[in-house]
């Protein structure tokens, strides 16, 4: 009930990192219950989102053209499995309010992207409202709040009156979610300032693929993150003036993008929003005409895509690992270890990269 007390102190604990509107709806539902009766209570909010979660894109897939159910449930099972699934429940994590959010919005654009006349004032505020509450718990995903917000939308038309409404609709939903910023300026400088103490905390290198064996001083760690944050920034408008581009294709590869160079995507349940948008991308790849045998010849470097994404998805700490196998940190077991997320990584790309070229040389 930190936000009510004394909302001034609300960053004085180093491990918050996001914005009030966080804090005022845990404090507003959750916060009432005691601790132990509060924490079973959104467990089982947890297993409806996850249910939920898995409904949303299906209905996306279905919004894809992916027609039979098998092909869908080769998509379903790898976003339903793994230690990104295992942490959202072991550590009672807030993802899957992101994820489900995220995947609300994706699926609404592509329901609604051919008939641009449902998308009236109730369709943005509910999307936008929505979406940046979404961010209010996931503050590194603003940049796809951007890319969602000026998809297809070319440079002439930036301040057409109705696109001034939808950016209109954003700053009211934030300000209305983020009231205290208004109250209290200063908590706006304390949550900039809290990005750089699980930063400090840490003194590791924040991208996924190394987040388990490199070590690097706190300064170097603060300018890597505003040189990463910069190369988002950059790779986020790209996207964005790319109107070539589907909307879940852009989310698909700003988390690619994240993926690599975002400095929070080092965490295992972060990584169930980043691959569950990845694997969109595979989608439209797929070869849907054939059956047995013959699938697996037409499909096999997507196959090969969705295995490895599948076999990071059950990547675990070596926290876990080396308190189940008798050998522990010793060179070369060690180094083959750390080196399972390039590989895995390394075979997802280049499925990627083999399937597009495929599919330009079509």
């Amino acid at each position: 009930m930190q936000i009510f007390s004394n909302p001034l102190k609300l960053y004085d604990n180093k491990r918050f990192v996001y914005l009030p509107s966080f804090a005022i709806l845990f404090a507003i539902s959750l916060s009432l219950f005691p601790v132990i009766i509060s924490y079973y209570i959104f467990f089982i909010i947890n297993y409806i989102l996850a249910i939920l979660t898995i409904v949303e894109f299906n209905k996306i897939l279905v919004l894809m053209n992916l027609k039979e159910k098998i092909h869908r449930f080769m998509f379903l099972i790898i976003i339903s499995n793994g230690y990104f699934i295992y942490f959202q429940f072991y550590f009672n994590q807030t993802k899957y309010i992101v994820l489900l959010i995220l995947l609300f919005s994706i699926r609404r654009e592509l329901q609604f992207d051919m008939d641009e006349k449902v998308k009236e004032l109730k369709y943005y505020v509910i999307n936008y409202g929505l979406f940046v509450f979404a961010v209010g718990m996931a503050p590194y995903f603003i940049f796809l709040l951007l890319i969602y917000i000026f998809h297809n939308i070319s440079f002439s038309e930036l301040f057409k009156k109705e696109n001034l409404k939808k950016y209109s609709i954003v700053i009211i939903m934030f300000v209305i979610q983020n009231f205290l910023f208004i109250i209290f300026p200063s908590l706006i400088f304390d949550f900039l300032d809290g990005f750089n103490h699980p930063q400090r905390r840490q003194r590791k290198l924040k991208l996924i693929y190394l987040r388990e064996w490199v070590q690097i001083s706190s300064s170097d760690i603060r300018f890597l993150s505003i040189m990463l944050t910069i190369a988002l920034t950059i790779i986020s408008l790209i996207l964005i003036l790319n109107n070539k581009l589907k909307i879940e294709e852009k989310f698909g590869y700003f988390c690619i993008a994240y993926v690599f160079v975002g400095i929070f995507a080092y965490s295992i349940i972060v990584s169930l929003v980043l691959f569950s948008f990845i694997l969109l991308l595979f989608v439209p790849h797929l070869n849907q005409n054939s059956k047995g045998i013959e699938f697996v010849k037409n499909n096999i470097t997507l196959l090969i895509g969705l295995f490895s994404i599948l076999g990071i998805s059950f990547m675990s700490s070596n926290f876990i690992v080396f308190q189940l196998i008798s050998i522990k940190e010793e060179i070369p077991f060690v180094i083959f270890y750390n080196l399972r997320w390039i590989f895995l990584l390394s075979i997802m790309m280049s499925s990627l990269i083999k399937l597009y070229l495929e599919k330009k040389n079509y």
